[in-house]
């Protein structure tokens, strides 16, 4: 199979290959053509993964009440497709003994991956909404992609344990902030690697985002059980009062599983954990009871509780200094909304801010059927000035330019400075003759400065193109309509050049 392309700068190398034996059984048992007989003859050429497989089926977390003896029988008794997942765990198992984990991040990390496949399958079993051993690969393997992440960011390693007490949607979010994506992003490149059915692929793709609109009908019901088992493994790693609402109110919502009935399917969810240790071969701490679950949330809920005549007590000084931090909080809006919008060399609005406008107006101008020019200019031999009189005396010159142009301008008027020495000017309601005049206004008042420099005066001119627009009541494509009378002033602009300089050209109008 090819693989797949990087994916957010993960190689596919960053994942674990399945042992050979395990991706061919993979591989054959998603061929809808395969039988038993010719699966349990792959897997009986295997003897390491054979022994594998009957100690697994004959532990107690599948119960059968008749040993099994041989491979093909494993195969009849279990299925194709239960017997496919059963090869995944034995892959990820493996995998997860060739990570960088420490020792005792790893035996968390894979305490946490059962926890969620348990969960899962625990919740599949409840609500027969989908297979439970399907539902229990989808648990196992969903934070599968942080292995991947964290092998091609080894540095963060360290930050496993601080990831394991957050809960899945701020671990999430923490994930995406620091690697620009997050383990269900991997899920394509997993899939890939490994052999995987589209239908646990899609549900590790959407396990986070269950109820979105792009996700697919057909995964949303196992990518929702994914998320479901998450919140349950969050609740058993770090019990928390909220954690514990959440989850009973996902039950009940979901399954249909209240109060009582609820809590039973948390209380088996710990020894189904150490039977899935026991039969997949790991070692897993033991698991805390239901019990001991409920009380340490409480526990924390009290220690809120605690806290409240102190955290009044702050919150009454943080209302006392209000006004102040209101004041404080107006002015570094102002200050961040002329970072975002303003030029801070000229005063004059950046492009992006005027380019927003641009197309404001020009939408205006055509539903309402009125006029709009655009005033491109260019400071005259700029570059002569920076090499001759240095870049403080070029900043002068645009400075003092741009100032030319604002004291001409009406209130509606925007000026803009585009990059360089390059200024633009917005007039709305001219049409090309007020809109030449109105340059030739600018054209002036900057030929009248003068910058006094250390060789003597220096004079400024520049050079102006002028573009229009005429509505007709009718709608037009904004952004198509920008460029042409862009290009338009710019090309009037050059001919100002070409003819000499310090003078206006109107380039045309555009209806």
């Amino acid at each position: 199979m090819q693989e797949a392309a990087n994916i957010g700068g993960i190689n596919p190398a960053d994942l674990p290959s399945p042992p050979a034996a395990v991706a061919r059984v993979v591989r054959l048992a998603s061929d809808p053509e395969v039988t038993s007989d010719k699966l349990g003859a792959v897997i009986a050429s295997d003897p390491a993964f054979t022994a594998e497989l009957l100690r697994t089926v004959n532990s107690p977390f599948y119960g059968l009440q008749a040993p099994i003896t041989a491979a093909s029988r494993a195969v009849t008794v279990l299925g194709i497709r239960p017997l496919r997942n059963l090869a995944i765990c034995f892959a990820v198992r493996d995998s997860l003994r060739n990570s960088a984990f420490r020792t005792q991040d790893l035996e968390l990390f894979w305490e946490d991956c059962l926890r969620r496949a348990v969960a899962a399958r625990v919740l599949a079993r409840t609500s027969g909404l989908v297979a439970p051993e399907e539902a229990f690969t989808v648990g196992l393997l969903q934070d599968f992609g942080m292995l991947a992440i964290l092998r091609a960011n080894r540095k963060d390693f360290a930050q496993w344990p601080k990831w394991r007490a957050m809960s899945p949607g701020d671990r999430h979010d923490d994930e995406m902030e620091r690697f620009g994506l997050a383990h269900d992003g991997i899920a394509d490149l997993l899939g890939t690697r490994w052999g995987l059915p589209p239908g646990l692929v899609g549900a590790l793709t959407w396990h986070h985002r269950p109820d979105d609109a792009a996700c697919p009908p057909a995964h949303r019901v196992m990518a929702r059980l994914a998320w479901h088992a998450d919140l349950i493994c969050a609740l058993i790693a770090s019990p928390t009062s909220d954690g514990l609402t959440e989850v009973r109110e996902a039950l009940a919502a979901d399954y249909n599983l209240h109060d009582e009935a609820a809590d039973r399917v948390l209380e088996c969810i710990p020894l189904e954990v150490e039977q899935a240790a026991t039969g997949l071969g790991m070692r897993v701490g033991h698991q805390p009871n239901f019990a001991s679950i409920v009380a340490e949330a409480s526990k924390t809920l009290v220690e809120m509780n605690s806290t409240y005549e102190e955290l009044t007590v702050k919150l009454e000084r943080a209302l006392a200094e209000k006004e102040a931090l209101m004041e404080r909080l107006q002015e570094a809006n102002a200050a961040l909304a002329r970072l975002a919008y303003f030029d801070p060399l000229t005063g004059l609005s950046n492009r992006r801010h005027f380019d927003g406008i641009f197309r404001d107006s020009l939408t205006k101008a055509a539903q309402a059927g009125t006029v709009v020019s655009l005033v491109m200019v260019d400071l005259d031999q700029f570059k002569s000035v920076n090499d001759t009189y240095g870049h403080g005396v070029g900043d002068i010159v645009l400075r003092n330019s741009a100032n030319a142009i604002i004291k001409c301008c009406h209130d509606g008027d925007v000026k803009a400075r585009l990059g360089g020495e390059e200024l633009a000017v917005l007039l709305p309601g001219c049409d090309a003759q007020k809109a030449f005049g109105a340059a030739e206004r600018f054209r002036q008042a900057i030929e009248a400065g003068q910058v006094t420099t250390q060789q003597g005066v220096l004079k400024v001119t520049a050079s102006f193109g002028v573009s229009t627009f005429q509505g007709s009541g009718t709608r037009v494509d904004v952004e198509r309509l920008a460029q042409v009378l862009t290009d338009i002033g710019d090309k009037a602009l050059y001919q100002s050049k070409h003819n000499g300089r310090n003078r206006t050209t109107i380039g045309g109008v555009v209806r």
